[in-house]
């Protein structure tokens, strides 16, 4: 039995597919993470970590609508999370931005349950300053581990359903060239 994998839903114009994934993914984070060491003194990442986040999204591989959809809720996070660890909660926008991104079913949107909950449990945990990058850390960690959990309630919700519903020659995991069969 092979894992499931994202169908590929139709040809890129540009790139291939893994190459754009990690490009977009890398920049997202890159720029979340450039955001974040703003600060009185540094405010030139304030100046490369939007940019870099909106060239991320921009890069994802996607409907265009779909990308551009996400732009301005996943920078007003980002910016939102310069307010220390008691923002956490943003890190769950940025996980329904991803979903969306990435054409998720609806089932998988149950994966922003942990980071919500996360939230609310670091909001009362942490209350000084320097603890903020306990904030940041835990909810980078659970988001990801939500990301695989939205990916496999995906990849659950496609086994469950009937074989009719399903595109017509397309095996999950198939080459863009099987569409060409349909």
């Amino acid at each position: 039995m092979t894992p499931w994998t994202v169908p590929p839903t139709r040809l890129h114009r540009w790139g291939r597919f893994r190459a754009r994934y990690v490009t977009g993914l890398t920049l997202v984070v890159l720029g979340v993470l450039a955001t974040n060491f703003t600060s009185t003194y540094s405010l030139f990442f304030l100046a490369i970590g939007p940019p870099l986040q909106v060239l991320g999204w921009l890069t994802l591989p996607g409907a265009l609508w779909r990308r551009l959809t996400v732009l301005v809720p996943a920078l007003f996070s980002s910016i939102l999370l310069l307010g220390g660890a008691d923002f956490n909660g943003v890190f769950a926008v940025f996980l329904a931005c991803w979903l969306l991104v990435r054409h998720r079913p609806w089932l998988s949107y149950l994966a922003l349950i942990p980071s919500i909950g996360m939230s609310f449990l670091l909001k009362d945990t942490l209350n000084d300053y320097d603890q903020n990058w306990v904030g940041y850390l835990v909810g980078f960690l659970t988001t990801a581990a939500a990301a695989w959990l939205a990916w496999w309630l995906a990849g659950w919700s496609a086994g469950r359903r009937p074989r009719s519903s399903r595109a017509a020659g397309v095996k999950f995991g198939g080459s863009p060239a099987d569409l060409n069969r349909i």
